[in-house]
């Protein structure tokens, strides 16, 4: 019995890109919700949400050839950080230049 579930685990299920647009499309749509749609395809939220974004890139990067997707290895602080961190860094300059708020 625990081979049987462990067998069920292991088989992944392979969606063509014509389904995966109809799912996220009847999300966007309202048609269905994304609890509903992820129990009735037998995948997770996080599947789901990706074939949303490889969507939304892929809408962005065929309606304007000059979009370029932001790589993710840089990451930016919120401003309000990166401030600080100029002003622990240089306080010199921070103390010179007035705050600008």
């Amino acid at each position: 019995m625990k081979q049987e579930a462990e067998q069920k685990r292991r088989q992944l299920k392979v969606f063509s890109a014509r389904q995966k647009s109809q799912a996220v499309l009847s999300l966007w749509s309202g048609r269905r919700n994304t609890s509903a749609l992820t129990e009735e395809l037998g995948v997770a939220w996080g599947v789901l949400n990706s074939w949303e974004k490889a969507a939304i890139q892929g809408m962005l990067s065929a309606l304007d050839p000059a979009w370029k997707q932001p790589e993710e290895g840089k990451m930016r602080l919120p401003m309000r950080v990166e401030k600080l961190f100029e002003q622990t860094l240089q306080p010199e300059v921070a103390v010179n230049n007035p705050r600008e708020d």
